[in-house]
């Protein structure tokens, strides 16, 4: 079975390094996996998409996501996930970010950032799951963990072996940087299940 996970953001906030300890987490797991992505405008706050596509038991012959089969949308900012709901199967579950990030074409005349994205997620009848990722980073004292927050809110959702995740870190980050980020990612893995627990 092939799982395809969309990442969607904004420049800046380590999209591409959370598709890149994803996909090392699944090669260290022995799953076949492939990863592309898409940039906007590349300075900070154009769009960024990335798509890893894996599997355990099968062969993966393109690196793009088929239209609207993402399985599941890691969205690190709430429009960008409104933007590519689309690209979600009907059954798919969405790890949205809280935080906004509101783009400079918003500041322009007759732009406004609406109010009611998270609700409008919602509607899609998806399963949504809003993380407070910055929050939590700003909280463990490391600003730019959000990203491994998320992650380890995806981590709940596959199947991928507890040990791949941090041996992947360790490949993708600065040494200096692993144990925060790990930090970060158990917290996110705890985020999740809080909120499981709830429901």
């Amino acid at each position: 079975m092939v799982t395809n996970v969309l990442l969607t953001g904004v420049g800046g906030q380590g999209i591409i390094t959370a598709s890149t300890i994803l996909s090392q987490a699944c090669r260290l797991a022995g799953w076949e996996v492939k990863k592309s992505e898409v940039h906007g405008m590349s300075q900070r706050g154009g769009s960024v998409n990335s798509y890893v596509r894996f599997s355990p038991d099968q062969p993966i012959a393109s690196p793009l996501i088929p239209e609207g089969e993402a399985d599941v949308m890691v969205a690190f900012e709430p429009l960008e996930a409104l933007r590519q709901i689309a690209e979600v199967t009907p059954e798919g579950a969405l790890l949205v970010e809280e935080r906004r990030i509101v783009p400079v074409t918003v500041n322009l005349p007759g732009f406004s950032y609406p109010d009611d994205v998270l609700d409008r997620l919602q509607a899609t009848g998806r399963d949504v799951q809003v993380i407070r990722a910055s929050e939590t980073a700003v909280a463990l004292g490391e600003p730019r963990a959000a990203n491994s927050v998320m992650l380890g809110a995806l981590s709940i959702l596959l199947e991928l072996p507890d040990e791949a995740w941090g041996e992947a870190m360790g490949l993708v980050l600065k040494p200096k940087a692993v144990e925060v980020n790990m930090h970060a990612f158990e917290a996110g893995r705890e985020l999740v299940g809080a909120q499981s627990g709830a429901g």
